[in-house]
This record gives C-alpha cells, sequence and structure tokens, in this order.
C-alpha cells in the first residue's frame, strides 16, 4: 500500500466519506416496515453499489488510486449499510442524524485503520538483502 500522505488522507476520506453518505441514504430508503431479511438484503446491495460509485468517483476525481481505496470503501459501505437500515428500521420517531453520523465517521476511520494494519501485518517488514 502508498505511504505518502497524501494516500494516507485520501484513504481516510474516502472511508469516511462512504460510511456517512452510505449510512444516511440507507437510513432514509429503509424503514421498519421491511421483513428483516429483505431488510439487510436490500441495504447490502444497496450499499456496495454505493461504495463502488463513491469509491470510484473519488478515486477519480482525487487521483487517490481507484485500487487502493476500493477494498476500504467496499467494506465501509457493507457495514455502514447496516448501521444506517438498523438505524432507519428502529427509529419510530425519526432518525438521530448527528449520532448517525458520528458513528458513521468512526465506522470510516475504524475500518481503514484495520486494513491498513492487517496490510502492514501481511506485508511484513521489509528488509534489505544486502550482506
Amino acid at each position: 500500500m502508498e505511504t505518502r500522505l497524501y494516500f494516507l488522507i485520501g484513504d481516510l476520506f474516502s472511508c469516511v466519506l462512504v460510511a456517512v453518505l452510505v449510512a444516511i441514504i440507507c437510513s432514509l430508503c429503509f424503514s421498519a416496515v421491511w421483513p428483516m431479511p429483505l431488510l439487510m438484503l436490500g441495504s447490502m446491495l444497496l450499499g456496495m453499489i454505493l461504495a463502488l460509485l463513491i469509491a470510484v468517483l473519488a478515486g477519480l476525481i482525487y487521483f487517490f488510486g481507484a485500487m487502493e481505496i476500493m477494498v476500504p470503501s467496499m467494506m465501509t459501505g457493507m457495514l455502514a449499510d447496516m448501521l444506517g437500515a438498523m438505524a432507519g428500521a428502529e427509529a419510530a420517531a425519526g432518525v438521530d442524524y448527528p449520532t448517525l453520523i458520528m458513528q458513521s465517521v468512526l465506522l470510516g476511520l475504524g475500518v481503514s485503520l484495520a486494513i491498513r494494519v492487517y496490510s502492514m501485518l501481511l506485508s511484513g517488514s521489509k528488509r534489505s538483502s544486502a550482506n
């Protein structure tokens, strides 16, 4: 993975953007009238499509590298859709959007950090072969 600050900020920005937008859109689209299996399937489908579109647009517009933000963004989208759909389904009087946005931001940052740490663990330390 890229380690320059520009790309790190892009990874964080894309994950947070995906999390917030997907959670808000799913909270608006799904309510308690949906049966739970359809709610989860519909929100996962919508979340993956939205995450794909946002990741590709963010990669093309800001030149962050579409493949490097694709995996974190898709993972964030799959988790944020459940957060948004459940917030929409549980809120009888309305969704508390400031709380949902804050939870989404934390979710985006957490997923980005977890994937960055996992990538660093998989790549291991790079040692030079000079003897």
